[in-house]
């Protein structure tokens, strides 16, 4: 069961302690040259947002101490992937999927001051050592694979874009744009914040029924506590997937991961982004 477990998620040896999965489903299709990552804090914080960085640090300065984390990224896994092609989204919360082409690769030495605007951007095994992902920090990344065509799509599933059905929607964006069949295609939900994250309040992005409806919201004592694995269950049912994988490591509690909610209560060690994505190695 480890040995699978390897290889379908591509976890590198010596992280198991890092990266509790548990597994929903195995599939019998090959991941073959997918891989899929999770830094933890290990490289440092993953995007450049001066928040993250000491104050007064100049702009130039924290793209330059970007590239050197995600340098440092690529030379532990074996610089399966290019440092300078990392392509990140912006989101608006309107569904939109983009598949990276090789022309995009091309137009951008590095691939971060490239403007993408999508909610869930693909990547396929045509531009090999390019990676696709999100900057995150209690949020979950889903990381939905067409094995059998090698074309992966990611998408950062904060509770608000949860309550859009962009779980739901990273999968349909895979069913239309490339034909997808779900008996083909591989799940992987990314680290995220525990059954334990609470708000003083019913928050105010949960607006469908189904938080209530499935226990992903519960109201204890006046907090309401957020179970982000029910609510994403509730949306891809493993049992209609080739394979279904999720992290289970709580980025609040975990020390390895970034944490906004850890953060903001004092837990200084825990302000940051790590990144959660997806590359092909090169054949």
């Amino acid at each position: 069961m480890r040995e699978i477990c390897y290889n379908v998620a591509t976890f590198q040896k010596g992280e198991k302690e890092m990266e509790k999965v548990k597994i929903y489903k195995i599939g019998n299709l090959s991941v073959k040259n997918r891989r899929i990552f999770e830094t933890g804090t290990r490289f440092g914080n993953m995007n450049t947002a001066p928040a993250f960085y000491p104050e007064g640090m100049s702009k130039e300065d924290r793209k330059d101490a970007f590239l050197d984390h995600r340098k440092a990224a690529s030379a532990y896994y074996n610089k399966e992937f290019d440092p300078y092609k990392f392509y990140i989204p912006s989101q608006n919360g309107e569904g939109k999927a983009v598949t990276l082409t090789k022309e995009m690769v091309d137009f951008a030495w590095d691939g971060w001051d490239l403007d993408i605007t999508a909610d869930i951007l693909m990547v396929t095994d045509k531009t090999p050592r390019v990676v696709v992902g999100f900057p995150v920090a209690d949020c979950p990344v889903i990381i939905a694979s067409d094995l059998r065509q090698g074309i992966t799509a990611t998408a950062h599933c904060s509770g608000e874009m949860i309550d859009k059905y962009l779980p739901k929607l990273t999968v349909e964006a895979l069913q239309s744009k490339h034909n997808s069949k779900l008996d083909e295609i591989s799940i992987y939900v990314g680290s995220h914040a525990g059954p334990n994250w609470t708000y003083d309040r019913m928050p105010a992005w949960a607006k469908e029924s189904f938080w209530e409806k499935t226990g992903a919201i519960t109201e204890e004592n006046g907090m309401y506590k957020i179970n982000l694995t029910k609510a994403i269950l509730s949306q891809l049912n493993p049992q209609k997937f080739e394979s279904y994988y999720m992290n289970e490591d709580d980025t609040i509690t975990n020390p390895n991961y970034y944490s906004n909610s850890a953060a903001s209560k004092g837990v200084l060690e825990k302000k940051g982004l790590h990144f959660t994505g997806a590359y092909y190695k090169k054949k």
